[in-house]
């Protein structure tokens, strides 16, 4: 058996497939049909907001949102170089430029210092992203969207299933993107779906998703095709019912990785909140001693068939597509993550007797 860094969570075959043969019987493929309605539902209720739609990957998804969102009058959009690189793409397809700021001292979201000091008159708004599904300083990002009156925008690919304190993770920000990929710890396969902190927007993105097509059946904004099929929304509507209990296996597991690397002061695993709720969807491991090369712990581990990943590395400003775009201040923190975290394996499946 290989242990892979990333594996989708499917549920039974016979289960999936019976959810297919109705949608087949029903004649409706896509174009919000009887499957993306009750998993749109169902997610309203397990994230306790009713304002979030469904789109087909969180990169239009995100790049939607920066286009409804941001001020239209202004070019840069304030981010981390510490991402993965579909948050930069969404940026560039808005037609926004990324400034890259650096990432917290021990940690690896975004800087609210570093933010703050990046702020111009040519800021459209705010993407910080949860990485690996760990909270942004919340607080301090409301207070600097309140102080400048620019939206923040979170980039929380990895958040699905993670609360703090009572309430949702995704429910946060002028708006929140969340990616229901195949590697994410809840899946569509492929997809996204997307909360706002307001009404008026959540419509007029799901009209955006659907060639700019409102209510009323008129074209009244910009649109594309960002509509998930039945066959991505009933995989979600499966999925979903097995998520809380992968998530516990998923937590034993990050348990059994916690006590073996307890005493060795060379690494360090994330220590979590008490007030967070986390969804075990990612297992970044920090490199401490930097006499330790981390490619070469990687060669080491494929060779026992585990499969760990440095996430992210390179830094986005170090990569050719991204290597001419602003930097504000010095990005010491990030450049330092480049080559000393990785991921290590983590699926319900790879707990004994799981």
């Amino acid at each position: 058996m290989i242990f892979y860094s990333n594996k989708p969570s499917v549920p039974k075959t016979e289960d999936y497939q019976r959810l297919v043969e109705s949608i087949f019987d029903s004649g409706f493929l896509t174009n919000f049909g009887q499957y993306h309605n009750a998993l749109l539902e169902k997610l309203k209720r397990k994230l306790d907001t009713k304002n979030i739609a469904l789109c087909n990957n969180a990169t239009t998804a995100l790049a939607c949102v920066i286009r409804s969102i941001s001020d239209p009058k202004k070019s840069d959009i304030i981010t981390t170089p510490f991402t993965f690189s579909a948050t930069c793409h969404s940026i560039i397809w808005a037609n926004k430029k990324p400034v890259f700021v650096d990432v917290e001292d021990n940690g690896f979201n975004l800087c609210p210092k570093a933010v703050e000091n990046a702020i111009d008159k040519n800021t459209a708004a705010i993407v910080p992203v949860h990485c690996y599904g760990i909270p942004c300083n919340l607080d301090k990002f409301d207070d600097i969207s309140v102080r400048y009156n620019i939206p923040i925008i979170y980039d929380a690919a990895h958040a699905f299933g993670v609360k703090y304190g009572d309430k949702s993770l995704v429910a946060n920000g002028s708006a929140s993107v969340v990616s229901t990929h195949a590697t994410k710890a809840f899946n569509t396969a492929e997809g996204a779906l997307v909360y706002f902190s307001e009404d008026e927007k959540c419509s007029q993105f799901a009209s955006m998703t659907n060639f700019g097509i409102d209510e009323n059946g008129e074209t009244s904004t910009l649109g594309l095709n960002g509509k998930l099929s039945e066959l991505h929304a009933a995989l979600g509507v499966a999925n979903l019912e097995t998520f809380e209990k992968n998530i516990e296996k998923r937590q034993k597991l990050w348990n059994h990785y916690s006590t073996a690397f307890r005493s060795d002061d060379r690494i360090q695993l994330i220590e979590l909140d008490s007030n967070l709720r986390f969804n075990f969807g990612y297992c970044p491991l920090t490199i401490l001693d930097d006499t330790i090369r981390v490619d070469r712990v990687i060669a080491k581990l494929a060779e026992s068939k585990i499969i760990a990943r440095k996430y992210f590395s390179p830094i986005l400003n170090n990569t050719s597509t991204f290597k001419e775009s602003k930097v504000a201040g010095n990005l010491k923190n990030a450049k330092h993550l480049n080559n000393r975290v990785l991921c290590l394996p983590i699926h319900e499946s790879y707990l004994p007797h799981a």
